[in-house]
């Protein structure tokens, strides 16, 4: 007969119940020394590494405040002197009076209050300077820095007053006066006949970097040569040197016409032109009225009596 649920194998549901005291009654806390030991240990780890990240916290917070207050205290600008001296550096042959001259400083100016941009722009203003550089020395120094344009060739304008005004091209075909350069200097250089364009006009000079090529070629290997070079004829040079036939033409002392071609080789032209006079020379130098060196692989020679030679 089966039971009414009282038998082996029945619950009770009397009495009160609870997770803690299904799962048995609750351990004592240990005090033994060892534990005491253990949680100190844990206790001080904690506490110590709190400690050090609030040290690493106050440290960046006082090195923040440190390089601000720093930055804060830096002026923004070093004290300033008045100038005292203008160092003035030059490749080129400006005299000390044309800076005078050219920047203005008021007395007792200071060196921060010196535009030095301004400056720059003043003295660039020469054609002659090709490019300047203006910086403070400090406590009290302004240095200026100056590399001027070369002069390849004279040339010379008549003015509006009938006479002829001496001005000087540099090696870009820029023109400018010229201040500054001995007469010696000046009497080296050959005068130019520019090319005239279309419009009838002679500027801009073009192509005047391979013209100063060919004067320093002959000016550094063939110096007597060149000291005979009194006019250099860009009638048939525009300065395009894609387009062909183009031709520098001399005019010397010693020979009437000497034409080279732009757009070959000036050092075998040179040579061509040596051994030309050698053989003249050597023929108990007869005049000569042309010498053509544009030729493709042969220069032709035309002498006063008419002869023509080719070599």
């Amino acid at each position: 007969m089966i039971g009414s649920g009282k038998q082996k194998g029945g619950t009770s549901a009397a009495g009160k119940q609870s997770w803690r005291e299904l799962a048995g009654p609750r351990r004592s806390r240990v005090n033994s020394p060892q534990a005491r030991k253990r949680r100190q240990s844990r206790w001080f780890k904690f506490l110590a590494g709190f400690v050090l990240l609030l040290v690493v916290l106050g440290g960046l917070a006082w090195v923040g405040w440190t390089f601000k207050n720093r930055q804060q205290a830096i002026p923004m600008a070093p004290t300033s002197k008045p100038i005292e001296r203008i160092i003035f550096d030059t490749d080129g042959v400006l005299p000390d009076n044309w800076l005078s001259q050219t920047i203005k400083l008021r007395p007792g100016m200071s060196m921060m209050e010196a535009d030095i941009h301004a400056l720059k722009k003043s003295v660039e203003a020469d054609v002659q300077v090709k490019s300047a550089s203006v910086e403070r020395v400090f406590p009290s120094d302004l240095r200026i820095r100056v590399k001027e344009r070369v002069p390849a060739l004279r040339l010379a304008i008549a003015g509006s007053d009938g006479k002829r005004h001496l001005r000087l091209v540099a090696r870009d075909g820029v023109v400018y006066d010229g201040i500054g350069y001995s007469k010696t200097r000046l009497k080296n250089l050959p005068f130019v006949q520019p090319y005239r364009h279309v419009d009838g006009s002679f500027f801009p000079m073009r192509g005047i970097e391979s013209v100063a090529e060919l004067l320093e070629l002959v000016r550094s290997t063939e110096p007597k040569l060149f000291s005979t070079w009194q006019v250099v004829s860009l009638q048939h040079y525009s300065g395009a040197l894609d387009i062909p036939g183009q031709v520098i033409e001399v005019r010397s002392t010693i020979v009437p016409r000497i034409i080279f071609g732009s757009s070959a080789d000036y050092g075998r032209q040179l040579d061509r032109l040596t051994y030309i006079f050698e053989y003249v020379r050597k023929q108990g130098n007869p005049s000569i009225e042309r010498i053509d060196l544009s030729l493709r692989g042969s220069a032709a020679v035309q002498f006063s009596s008419g002869r023509v030679g080719t070599f």
